[in-house]
């Protein structure tokens, strides 16, 4: 037997005793040393996310990293004893989206803690096609598994990113300093951003995005952003906009930051059928700017994500400000919802 954090209803997260998992054939079971909590997470704890509709019972956690008990599957890189990194999304490898590498768009999308019990129990399973996708990514070694526990919001971050085309020399926008902006802002600025401006409500987040590499910060509710912008560019406008917060005048807003041909990324996800938002279609015409979005990662962005963290660990290890016992896995969530915190991680 083993505790696990289960899922009842909304507001209702149980510790409770739970059946350990037992590898079948093509499968491994990994003991988890820790599990970050994000808003994914916590949407799931209100009872706001599609996967999890009246009457789920499950464990969630998606941001993990482990030790593996079992492997009775072929991969004999995957040795009992050694740590691993998960990465959660597991495509079909046969639908449309699939075939047209778009793994994280996949119509039979199967994901760690959101479609089967996840990473906030003592051990989860990984079925055979995950591991066969090789969805359990051995850690360099030496690396601190906490540092890794970043990669999976790592890897969405450089897939907002890509979708952007972001590179060396670019100016960026980045609208949220919560764990996804702060992540943006550090990675933009390793890859060589010319100018980092962050918009933020919160003087400690502002303070926290200029730690992290931001150029300039914005409190949007002291001055008009896209004034404040175009002032910090010379009156260009940024190359690129990553939208983080999931405020919907923000999507509107963020096109009048964009230079000329800018690209801007909905990073960010609106609450289900609270999705619609006027924008401003002369200003994608007359400015030719490319809007695109991003979701989720794919196994690729997760191994290149801890490529990364494992090189510059110390650039990312401030963003966990708390660790807590699975014991006190509910406590976490009420910690990470509070605002105060950035990542909040749970370790069995």
């Amino acid at each position: 037997m083993m505790i696990g954090l289960e899922f009842h209803s909304p507001d209702a997260l149980r510790i409770a005793e739970l059946e350990r998992p037992v590898a079948g054939d093509g499968e491994i079971v990994v003991d988890v040393v820790a599990t970050g909590i994000c808003g994914t997470d916590l949407k799931i704890a209100r009872g706001e996310h599609r996967l999890y509709p009246a009457g789920t019972v499950r464990v969630p956690g998606h941001e993990l990293v482990g030790r593996i008990r079992e492997n009775r599957s072929s991969r004999s890189e995957l040795r009992v004893g050694d740590l691993v990194a998960i990465a959660p999304n597991v495509a079909c490898g046969d639908c449309r989206s699939c075939r047209r590498d778009h793994p994280n768009l996949c119509e039979h999308y199967a994901s760690v803690g959101l479609t089967f019990d996840g990473g906030l129990a003592e051990s989860v399973l990984l079925p055979r096609r995950a591991v066969e996708q090789g969805n359990a990514i051995p850690l360099p070694e030496g690396m601190d598994p906490l540092d890794a526990v970043l990669m999976e919001p790592l890897a969405a971050v450089l897939r907002g990113l890509r979708a952007i085309d972001f590179g060396e020399g670019d100016s960026l926008v980045v609208i949220g300093a919560g764990p996804i902006g702060l992540l943006a802002v550090r990675l933009a600025r390793q890859l060589g951003a010319s100018n980092i401006i962050v918009s933020q409500t919160s003087p400690a987040r502002r303070e926290l995005a200029r730690r992290f590499g931001a150029d300039h910060t914005v409190d949007p509710r002291a001055e008009d952003l896209a004034e404040a912008v175009r002032r910090l560019t010379d009156g260009v406008g940024a190359d690129c906009v990553l939208v983080a917060t999931p405020i919907p005048e923000v999507f509107r807003t963020s096109l009048e930051l964009a230079a000329v041909g800018g690209r801007i990324n909905f990073f960010a996800g609106l609450p289900s059928g609270k999705g619609e938002t006027p924008l401003d279609a002369n200003l994608v015409h007359y400015r030719e700017l490319v809007v695109t979005g991003s979701t989720a990662n794919t196994t690729e962005d997760c191994v290149a994500a801890l490529d990364i963290l494992s090189e510059r660990a110390a650039d990312y290890r401030p963003l966990i400000t708390h660790t807590l016992p699975l014991t006190r896995a509910a406590e976490a969530f009420e910690t990470a919802a509070e605002g105060s915190a950035l990542k909040v991680v749970v370790t069995p």
